[in-house]
């Protein structure tokens, strides 16, 4: 069995030895353990898993079912699976670089801005709407597996790890001395969904529990409890809901899938410009977003409609933290007499009534016309003289 810590690292460089180069261990996840390494110079980060597949056929083909799997998804949520196999029983992932930092280390128990998690969300979102679709479940979605990036405009972004572990390991209890973990980090449990402490079956819907709890986290600084009020929300008003319905007890209660739920989220957005329509952000999001051409009828109602985008341009979700206000011009409406408007309905009814009733007429002449020309009038023969 593969040593999860202490001389991991020795036994890493001897196992991948003449395949890659390790360089040092990663703090990443708390089920895997990941390196920092290279091959012929090109870096990469290896993720091993602590199994023994050679105790178990089914568990060897289970992780590759995994690997192939991950190596469908292709979202920038999720690194990209460049090699996978096993060397003495020992079942390994090599993924694209990723370079960023833990989001429990950057929570440190502070909350996080508006903008940053809803970015952040939005990223977890889509990397487990493409996983979902591949029909894998990550079943261990908390701070500790995911990686907060930054790119050169300073926008932050997730990278989602360890997706599909915790379900493969305890699906193969007879390969593996973790089957029965709870999950990654201090409070891991508290992402997990209730049906999953009696043995159920991980399934999407587990997944977006855990999304849920990550939002409660990001927003308050603490970890996820049963929301009671909705202080600490002021920035996103409609987050709670979002919260509560991801938070379900029963799965069926929560959203169908993680595009609906990032759906939802944007509506949060959406919600937060009515009551704050004047921060730095909106107005270019507003002009720019599929959302931004929603009728504004509808931003007077608590229920999106029907036609709400699930996508939006990177980097215009709306942010009320630090925000100056900007001017907006006035929208200016012009006013229309609701009686001249039942004057020209009542007219065009009019003309249509005189035309009908000059067409019918027009109708019958022909029907008539035409009738005579089919049946002439046959006159008796003139009597005859005798003659």
């Amino acid at each position: 069995m593969f040593p999860s810590r202490g001389d991991a690292h020795t036994r890493a460089e001897e196992l991948f030895a003449g395949r890659y180069a390790v360089d040092g261990a990663l703090p990443w996840g708390g089920l895997v353990t990941h390196y920092r390494a290279s091959a012929e110079g090109t870096p990469l980060i290896l993720c091993v898993l602590p199994m023994d597949v050679t105790r178990s056929l089914r568990a060897e083909a289970a992780f590759s079912e995994l690997a192939h799997r991950l190596g469908a998804i292709h979202s920038r949520a999720v690194p990209h699976v460049l090699d996978a196999g096993v060397i003495d029983g020992v079942p390994y992932l090599a993924f694209q670089d990723t370079r960023g930092t833990l989001l429990s280390d950057l929570l440190g128990g502070r909350p996080l801005s508006s903008l940053d998690v809803l970015r952040l969300a939005t990223d977890v979102l889509n990397g487990l709407d493409s996983a979902h679709a591949e029909g894998l479940v990550h079943g261990d979605l908390t701070p500790q597996n995911i990686i907060v990036t930054r790119d050169r405009d300073g926008r932050l972004g997730a990278r989602i790890v360890g997706m599909g572990v915790l379900p493969l390991l305890r699906d193969n209890p007879e390969a593996s001395a973790h089957a029965a973990h709870t999950g990654s980090g201090k409070h891991a449990v508290s992402y997990m969904a209730p049906e999953l402490f009696g043995g159920g079956v991980f399934e999407p819907a587990s997944d977006l529990y855990a999304v849920g709890a990550l939002l409660h986290h990001m927003t308050t600084g603490a970890p996820p409890i049963v929301l009671e009020s909705d202080d600490g929300f002021e920035d996103l008003p409609g987050l709670p809901d979002v919260i509560r319905r991801a938070m379900a007890k029963h799965p069926i209660q929560r959203y169908p899938d993680a595009a609906s739920m990032r759906t939802a989220l944007e509506w949060t957005e959406v919600e937060s410009a009515k009551q704050n329509p004047r921060t730095q952000d909106i107005a270019p999001w507003m002009e720019t977003s599929h959302i931004g051409s929603i009728p504004i009828a509808a931003l007077n109602t608590s229920r999106p409609p029907a036609h709400v985008s699930s996508s939006h341009p990177a980097g215009k979700i709306l942010s009320t933290s630090g925000a100056r206000p900007i001017p907006i011009a006035p929208v200016i409406v012009e006013e229309v007499d609701p009686e001249a408007n039942r004057h020209w309905i009542r007219l065009a009814l009019l003309l249509l009534l005189l035309a009908a009733l000059m067409f019918s007429s027009y109708w019958l002449e022909t029907q008539n016309g035409s009738t005579e020309s089919q049946f002439p009038l046959r006159l008796e023969p003139e009597a005859s003289d005798g003659r």
